[in-house]
């Protein structure tokens, strides 16, 4: 698993020397200002792994960030789908291939692609292998729901951002909410995920990465090659059990 941080391009970023996630929804003149942006994510060590875009909902959109991609060496592409529609879709992610940038949607936030169902037609349309989602373990009801849309989704899961909430607040610390993301890190061991993990603040969270960061890797480490309890893993395979179940009937 790679842990990355989300960050806006604002003021105060921290200084860490870690992979990160731009997050450059609402700056539609980021060109503008884009060398000096790069100049200081390299001075504050930041590496950028992927940029988060927003909605992408017509041909033509993909490319308005390719310009950024390249400055940045970056080959990932977060984005909302803005139209429900498979085949303009399917054309978003044909035109984005072609400067060779991967498109991983989000999942149960846009227009499209908030049900396992939409997944697949779009999934059908386009071959599994070129679809990638990216999931918000915070949107769903608890920890047991988002493991069962997971192993829904598996296969196709990119990315998943993980903040915490409490009561109506999202965007908190992982460790100031109502989700125990210790445990959802051995239940991803076990389903052998080893993809992105993004962890996303508020900006407000911002000199909150560091620590964090510090006490995933550790517990990361700390897992080897057998972090779950017997009864952790029963749990997690009568989940699996219920999704195949359901996909039979």
């Amino acid at each position: 698993m790679e842990l990355l941080i989300s960050v806006k391009p604002i003021r105060d970023l921290p200084k860490l020397n870690t992979q990160a996630e731009l997050d450059i929804r609402g700056y539609s003149d980021i060109n503008k200002f884009l060398p000096a942006l790069a100049v200081e994510l390299e001075d504050l060590g930041l590496r950028i792994g992927q940029v988060r875009v927003g909605y992408l909902r017509r041909r033509g959109d993909a490319e308005r960030f390719m310009a950024l991609l390249d400055y940045l060496n970056v080959d990932s592409m977060v984005a909302r789908p803005g139209i429900n529609d498979v085949n303009t879709l399917a054309e978003l992610l044909d035109e984005a291939s072609m400067y060779g940038v991967r498109v991983i949607w989000e999942f149960g936030v846009g227009d499209f692609l908030r049900s396992p169902g939409e997944v697949t037609e779009l999934a059908s349309e386009v071959s599994p292998h070129r679809l990638s989602l990216a999931l918000h373990v915070a949107r769903e009801r608890g920890l047991r729901e988002f493991v069962r849309r997971f192993v829904e989704l598996s296969g196709y899961v990119k990315a998943i951002y993980f903040s915490n909430k409490r009561g109506g607040s999202f965007g908190l610390p992982i460790f100031e909410g109502s989700i125990d993301f210790l445990k959802l890190l051995k239940v991803l061991q076990v389903l052998r995920y080893d993809e992105n993990i993004v962890l996303h603040y508020l900006p407000s969270y911002y000199g909150r990465y560091g620590v964090d960061l510090e006490v995933l890797n550790s517990f990361i480490n700390s897992l080897g090659g057998g972090g779950a309890d017997r009864r952790l893993i029963r749990s997690i395979e009568r989940i699996v059990s219920e999704v195949l179940g359901q996909g039979q009937e």
